[in-house]
């Protein structure tokens, strides 16, 4: 056993080596899968990222179709509960600061949930709609929904819509989660002045099992029926949801620059006087727990009781926040990236919170909480090689005060036309911040504390050089008056600091008919007693793409496995939605292949997935989270069709 977990990391590094002598033994006459011309582009959160060309493309690519699920990424690995669309936690370094001020996260939903933060506002070039269905075992459907047109000249409207329903293999883990987000923007035709609006609304309903009570049934596949098994919630769930809207707008203060009719004439060089912009966002988070057997034996190691009959704990946050902030972007050119990029502004948050159970005044907590803050900073770009950055965000005023995020970052690139010597990088970020109110101060018909911990610090530095497509990073993450959830499902807080350790190496690449895209990590945190990871993880996904009927389609199968060395993973409390340490079992060591083959005719992709092949061997052992098993052997059919019109 310790020799596989030592050994099978590497062999995902010799099956790269394998690939990459297979890859150039290729001849140049090898058919390449085509690109679509019709992409579609967008940009997020803000106008300044289209200014300073951060906008990315809509994945249109047979190789990440099979990618249907919020959590498949090729560089991460999730702990998740045994159906899709439940809670999940990164297991790669999963300490995830919150960002500054008030907590709004929905952490074990994090990647279900649609906030202003992923908000696409698109660029099209035509009408363009795309509907993904995927279709699984169990009567599982995910749909994703995508549609953006340009109604009149520079308005733009887009649409997402996302959704998971199944009813899952065990008793009570049923899950309905659907989400939804509006974007629009219009810009003047001489870009003076733009503004976006949108509107995000999410509802996630998850049935919560505790898991099944005997592990045992499982991994020595006693009952084959899994909804049979028996498990320690059967009537319990989670319903949470989140919504709301904002807008953007900004001026630039400099007016725009007159065409010359005389040709010959030179256009002066004018100091452009920068741009305003007015933000405000506002959203809403509620979150409800219900169980009507409260006695059931699953609570007894925790608080008492308020109510013996029923559990109704509900949980509401509100934020409303305004910024006014200058920058230096004015009218930019489409084809160059400002050399400096220079901002500073203030923002102003007001939040309520509010904790209740079972409808009684008796058991209410609400607070209310203002927060003022500043930022800055700057992004410096020297002949597209060398970059330099430096963001300041902090809270000089109310609830929480004195916190704040300092984020940086260098680069250096070693291109040239003939050679290319790679990228470096470094990362430096660090963070005070006062605790989150969930570890202050909660109250449920299970669970009750009231805390004062003191700030968090954290320190953190990164290197990372990327060279082709290969990428190699090293992490170190400091963490000073660390705070987690103990064994026993309650806040604690180390006295000293606990250092995280991170290794990855990356790779993403393309040539011929092969894809190849995964990573493997080393990690390791000083402090076992308040963080548990696996030291060794790994993902690797391949593809061979063959042309058929004359380039009218190409065929492509190929496989993912993932892995990760045995540890004590962090168990769940779905009266809590959060994670939490626990020393008695261990999961891990067990490799999770999925085979596929996809088909892509025209604008249509289609396949065919077998996930967890490996289930089918009788090494029933596929855990990612202590007493969730994993699901069993399973076919997906899905297809991804796009249209432009």
């Amino acid at each position: 056993m310790l020799f596989r977990s030592l050994i099978a990391p590497y062999i995902f590094t010799v099956i790269l080596l394998l690939f990459e002598v297979v890859l150039y033994a290729q001849k140049d006459s090898v058919v390449m899968q085509k690109t679509d011309s019709t992409r579609v582009m967008f940009f997020k959160n803000s106008f300044d990222s289209l200014a300073l060309h951060k906008t990315y493309f809509s994945d249109t690519s047979l190789f990440n179709a099979t990618f249907f699920d919020p959590l498949d990424d090729f560089s991460q690995s999730f702990s998740t509960l045994s159906n899709a669309g439940l809670a999940h936690q990164s297991m790669i370094n999963p300490f995830a600061p919150i960002p500054l001020g008030f907590d709004m996260q929905l952490s074990a939903d994090e990647r279900f949930v649609k906030t202003a933060q992923d908000v696409r506002f698109f660029l099209p070039m035509l009408p363009y709609s795309e509907i993904r269905y995927t279709m699984g075992s169990k009567k599982e459907q995910q749909i994703k929904v995508n549609f953006t047109r340009e109604f009149s000249p520079r308005l733009i409207i887009g649409m997402d819509y996302n959704l998971i329903n199944s009813p899952g293999p065990y008793l009570n883990s049923k899950t309905n989660n659907s989400s939804v987000v509006f974007s629009g923007s219009y810009r003047i035709k001489n870009e003076r002045y733009g503004v976006g609006a949108f509107y995000f609304r999410n509802k996630l309903e998850q049935q919560e099992n505790g898991g099944i009570t005997t592990d045992s049934i499982f991994t020595n596949n006693i009952e084959t029926d899994r909804r049979v098994i028996d498990v320690w919630l059967q009537q319990a769930n989670n319903t949470i949801k989140a919504s709301g809207f904002g807008f953007e707008q900004y001026f630039i203060l400099s007016a725009p620059e007159k065409k010359s009719s005389d040709s010959i004439t030179k256009t002066r060089n004018r100091i452009q006087t920068g741009r305003i912009k007015h933000a405000l966002v506002y959203q809403r988070n509620q979150q409800l727990y219900a169980d009507p057997n409260p006695l059931n034996e699953f609570y007894q190691p925790f608080s008492p009781l308020f109510d013996s009959l029923v559990t109704n704990d509900s949980i509401s946050t509100q934020m409303i926040k305004n910024s006014l902030v200058w920058n230096s972007l004015s009218y930019v050119k489409p084809d160059k990236i400002p050399l400096f990029f220079f901002y500073f502004g203030a923002e102003h948050a007001a939040y309520k919170l509010f904790q209740g159970t079972n409808d009684s005044l008796l058991f209410v907590n609400r607070y209310n909480y203002d927060q003022l803050g500043i930022l800055g900073g700057f992004n410096l770009n020297l002949k597209e090689k060398t970059k330099l950055s430096a963001h300041l965000n902090m809270l000089i005023g109310g609830h929480q005060a004195g916190d704040f995020v300092l984020n940086s970052k260098a680069s250096q690139s070693f291109k040239s036309k003939k050679k290319d010597f790679g990228e470096v990088s470094f990362k430096l970020n660090i963070r005070s911040q006062s605790p989150s109110w969930f570890y202050n101060s909660f109250l449920s018909n299970h669970f009750r504390w009231d805390n004062s911990f003191e700030k968090q610090n954290t320190f953190e530095l990164e290197g990372t050089y990327k060279i082709w497509f290969l990428g190699f990073s090293v992490n170190q993450t400091s963490i000073d008056k660390y705070l987690f959830l103990n064994e026993n499902a309650f806040p604690e807080q180390i006295g000293g600091t606990l250092n995280i350790r991170t290794i990855k190496t990356t790779f993403d690449f393309q040539k011929g008919k092969f894809n190849v895209q995964g990573f493997v990590s080393y990690q390791k945190a000083d402090i076992d007693s308040a963080m548990h990871l696996p030291e060794l993880a790994a993902n690797l996904k391949f593809g061979f793409s063959q042309s058929l009927f004359k380039n009218a389609a190409v065929m492509q199968p190929g496989f993912n496995i993932r892995w990760f060395s045995a540890y004590y993973a962090d168990a769940y409390m779905p009266a809590l939605r959060r994670f939490h340490m626990q020393f008695d079992e261990k999961i891990g060591n067990y490799p999770y292949l999925d085979v596929y083959l996809a088909l892509k005719v025209k604008r249509a992709n289609i396949y065919l997935q077998y996930a967890n092949l490996l289930g089918l061997a009788g090494d029933y052992r596929y855990f990612t989270t202590p007493h969730y098993p994993m699901r069993d052997a399973r076919f997906y059919f899905g297809v991804n069709w796009r249209f432009y019109q």
